[in-house]
Formats: C-alpha cells, sequence, structure tokens
C-alpha cells in the first residue's frame, strides 16, 4: 500500500540583511519553538533581489490589492508596483516580507506577532 506524504508548506522570506527588523523575523524563522513544531521549507530571498511580477501579483492577492503601498512605497497600482521594482527601484520594496505561499497568506513588515500567528496557524503534518 501507498502512502503519500503530505509537501512542505513553502515560506519565503524577503530579507534585507542591513535590516535590524529583517533579522529579527529571519531569527524569529529560524528559533521559535512554534517554527520547530511545524514542518515548512523556508527560502531566504536577500536584496536587492525582489518578487516576479507573477509573485507579487499574488502577494498582492493574498494582502489585498488595495495595500499595494504598504509592499512597495509610492506605487498606486500592481503595474506601479512592477514598473517601480523591474525598473532599477528594488531599494523601494519593503522587507522583510513573508510569504505562505501553500495558504495564501503574507506579513508585511517586522511584525513579530503577526508572523507567529501564521506559523502557529499553518496546517498541521
Amino acid at each position: 500500500m501507498f502512502r503519500f506524504h503530505k509537501t512542505l508548506d513553502v515560506l519565503t522570506l524577503f530579507h534585507a540583511p542591513a535590516s535590524t527588523a529583517s533579522k529579527r523575523i529571519l531569527e524569529t524563522l529560524r528559533s521559535s519553538p512554534t517554527a520547530h513544531k511545524k514542518s515548512f521549507e523556508l527560502d531566504v530571498v536577500e536584496a536587492p533581489t525582489v518578487p516576479t511580477p507573477t509573485q507579487l501579483s499574488s502577494i498582492l492577492d493574498f494582502i489585498g490589492k488595495n495595500r499595494v503601498a504598504e509592499v512597495v512605497p509610492g506605487a498606486r497600482s500592481e503595474g506601479d508596483a512592477v514598473r517601480m521594482l523591474s525598473g532599477g527601484e528594488a531599494g523601494r520594496m519593503v522587507r522583510p516580507l513573508l510569504v505562505d505561499w501553500n495558504n495564501g497568506r503574507a506579513v508585511v513588515g517586522g511584525d513579530e506577532g503577526a508572523v507567529l500567528r501564521l506559523l502557529e496557524t499553518l496546517p498541521g503534518n
């Protein structure tokens, strides 16, 4: 009899190594007791790498298109954000940005409580 194993949830942290908030969120993801109870794959993407247009669209679907300026300050639309990020303004993107691709959620900024809540609510294995 075959038994199918659940694949790990994939979390991506768009990380800025020079940012105190981003370093704190990365440490939380790596060391939190909650993180050790859940199985997930952590993908750390360091600045200046930005989400692809498709990834950005998904992130905005997760948090709400009306919150685009929280991810890319100064952007008024998804198109603005894509143009800014692909046009050499990668530094505009807010980091840390944690994305739970499997469950359609994202945490923008250094809200450690929101990150812990996301970890706590990851589906069990």
